[in-house]
């Protein structure tokens, strides 16, 4: 039997929900096959995949479309079909200035790295028919795409974008076989988490208002992605794995 193959687009270093789900996967079974931004990068994102044997690791920056498209040449040259892509990747370069501060400039390159990236891999996958039947795309949200999250600024309605996004390709994949939805986690200390003003505030407020007085781990929330992308009746959804802060309200003096 073939092994399936995962390509992760956005592991940053250890703490990376990518990282995360990498794990989950790679415990499955799955060939990782991982992207860096550049070569700073690179050693960070080695002391996760190392871990899995891996050999070949794929530069890819968002608007370098000869990076995108030797990655897909890479795959058709050597016969490798994709069976899961996790897209966890997201800039924002005055995440932070307060929403109204924001400049257009910015907003643009944030949505086409946070959002619209999304589109462009998965066009670039099924224009080099390397995706399989079957296949399943996951990306990753936030609820400050549904309610406004102090210090969460500009991305949250990046996310918003994303989740569009997610719901529009699963309408049309769908027929191909293809799955595309999205897990959205509660606040995690990661690298890209760290430029959010006043984030450690952000996950002590979180963690008092989650009825289980805490956050989900990498460990909980790579298993969740793992079910997602596994289960066939899965399509179009944005799944919280926040312990339930979203569902609560409490009033602490």
């Amino acid at each position: 039997m073939r092994k399936k193959n995962a390509l992760i687009v956005g592991i940053a270093n250890k703490s990376s929900i990518s990282a995360g789900i990498a794990a989950e996967l790679h415990t499955h079974g799955y060939n990782i096959l991982p992207t860096y931004i550049n070569e700073k990068s690179l050693p960070f994102v080695k002391e996760v995949t190392d871990e899995y044997g891996v050999e070949k690791l794929f530069p890819f920056v968002v608007g370098d479309d000869e990076q995108l498209q030797g990655l897909v040449d890479h795959f058709t040259e050597n016969g490798i079909r994709i069976d899961v892509v996790v897209h966890g990747i997201a800039f924002a370069s005055e995440i932070k200035k307060e929403l109204h501060e924001v400049s257009w400039k910015s907003f643009k390159q944030s949505t086409r790295i946070s959002a619209f990236s999304l589109v462009e891999i998965t066009r670039k996958l099924l224009e080099a028919d390397v995706l399989n039947p079957g296949a399943s795309i996951l990306t990753l949200s936030y609820r400050g795409s549904q309610v406004a999250v102090e210090g969460y600024n500009m991305m949250g309605p990046v996310k918003s974008i994303l989740e569009s996004l997610v719901r529009g390709l699963a309408s049309e994949l769908g027929g191909k076989g293809i799955r595309v939805n999205a897990v959205s986690p509660g606040p995690v200390m990661t690298r890209a988490a760290s430029g959010i003003k006043s984030f450690v505030d952000l996950i002590n407020s979180a963690q008092k208002a989650s009825p289980l007085d805490r956050t989900a781990t990498l460990e909980e929330i790579g298993k969740i992605s793992y079910e997602i992308i596994v289960n066939p009746s899965i399509n179009g959804s944005v799944y919280l794995v926040d312990c339930g802060e979203s569902v609560s309200f409490s009033i602490k003096c």
